[in-house]
This record gives structure tokens, sequence and C-alpha cells, in this order.
């Protein structure tokens, strides 16, 4: 799960979440900036294969 509100995913328990500092509506980052996009679902990609229960933040 992408999160932009840490605080709102701890309180439903998602399995897995990468918290990102993005601006609501854009959790991958901005439009055409496809390196950001790129390094999200790379983090996402690493937290599919971590247990559950883990929280990441988004670097």
């Amino acid at each position: 799960m992408v999160s932009i509100f840490p605080e709102v995913t701890e309180k439903v328990g998602a399995p897995r979440t990468l918290h990102v500092p993005f601006k609501m509506g854009r959790p991958c980052g901005e439009p055409f900036d496809f390196e950001a996009r790129t390094r999200v679902l790379e983090q996402l990609l690493e937290l599919a294969q971590l247990p559950s229960g883990t929280r990441l933040t988004y670097q």
C-alpha cells in the first residue's frame, strides 16, 4: 500500500506500507517525473518481498 498519511495507515493496519512524501492524489510523485515513479515502484516491489507488518519510508 502506498500511503501519504502514516498515522491513518497504522490505524487501518495495512500489512505492508510505503509512506511517501508526495501531495494527495499523486502518490507516485509529480506527473512526468518518471525517475521518482520508478523509485516508488522499485521500493514497492522490495516491500512485497518483506514480512507482513513492514512499513517503509520512501527514500
